[in-house]
């Protein structure tokens, strides 16, 4: 950050910094009021005089990733619409989290749902759960088998970061999805993202119910047209499968056991059925390989030798 092109803040702005990190510093652990201050805080840029952006600034003065900054301002403005005059001290961020990805409106209705069968009773994230299965407030439905729009974990997203540095593109995703991810750009389903135009960093977590087109259009992106710079490529490690064979031309990493997967319907989901890989195509593979053996065992490519290939081990907890 180039101190120079800091616009300074005001005596009163400076007041109100210090006001809001008091406030974030009481309740780190919280989350509406918490939520209510980092608001205030990025939207009015009160840390620009020692950070250059939000994500730093979260990152640096608290420790705490992006991903849970943004989650506790997402959670934080739910519940101000359920609960606008805060009648509701039990409330918890594992409460609203079901919610995001509805509508005002229909958050609304399924908290007030939720309200009515716990019956006068401590409500519960299972009352919230319940209440969105009889209001058919569900996440968004592809195909018959049912909900497929599930979203990757933190961790797995701060890795991404921490190779690509930025995420320009997130072309198989949605509003909700995309505040934790945070891409630059990203696509819907009805964008059809297959169709749009990609570049640069992409991130991709594809719909895994129709994972080969997708895979091929980020290869032919990076190898052929090179429209994309550097790529990380989350699926199931499917090594059976053809659209899998595909991917051994680039850096991949056999994530260790299975990952929690969520989606605003089940809030934290089971270990995935399957294993999982990461596939990084960029210029950095050595620090892929490092970063990624975090979470995995990575197989490179060797330079110069398609055939060859070298192993960086899981540098996990070897007795997990």
């Amino acid at each position: 950050m180039t101190l120079e092109t800091v616009i300074q803040m005001t005596v009163p702005e400076r007041s109100r910094f210090a006001e809001l990190e008091e406030v974030v510093e009481t309740n780190i652990r919280g989350f509406q009021v918490l939520g209510t201050a980092l608001t205030e805080i990025r939207d009015s840029k009160l840390y620009r005089e020692s950070a250059s952006t939000f994500e730093e600034y979260v990152k640096g003065r608290w420790g705490i990733a992006k991903s849970h900054a943004y989650r506790m301002i997402g959670a934080a403005e739910i519940a101000l619409n359920v609960d606008p005059d805060g009648d509701h001290p039990e409330l918890k961020e594992n409460h609203v989290r079901p919610l995001v990805g509805l509508s005002p409106s229909e958050q609304k209705e399924t908290f007030l749902e939720a309200m009515e069968s716990a019956q006068g009773e401590r409500m519960t994230e299972r009352h919230v759960k319940e209440a969105l299965e009889k209001t058919g407030h569900t996440v968004r439905m592809k195909a018959k088998k049912g909900p497929v729009e599930w979203y990757t974990p933190d961790h797995i997203i701060e890795l991404a970061y921490s190779i690509l540095g930025d995420i320009n593109l997130d072309p198989a995703s949605n509003a909700a999805a995309n505040e934790w991810v945070e891409a630059d750009k990203f696509y819907t389903l009805e964008d059809d993202g297959l169709t749009q135009p990609w570049s640069g960093s992409v991130w991709l977590n594809p719909p895994y119910d129709n994972v080969g087109p997708w895979i091929d259009r980020l290869i032919w992106e990076h190898t052929k047209d090179q429209n994309v710079d550097a790529a990380l490529l989350l699926v199931n490690a499917n090594t059976e499968t053809n659209w899998f064979r595909r991917l051994y031309d680039f850096n991949i990493c056999f994530i260790k056991g299975r990952l929690k997967f969520w989606n605003p319907e089940k809030v934290d989901g089971l270990g995935a059925p399957h294993g999982n890989a990461l596939i990084y195509m960029g210029p950095n593979p050595d620090l892929f390989a490092e970063l990624a053996s975090e979470v995995g065992t990575v197989v490179s490519r060797t330079p110069g030798n398609p055939w060859g290939r070298k192993v960086t081990k899981w540098k996990g907890d070897q007795n997990g």
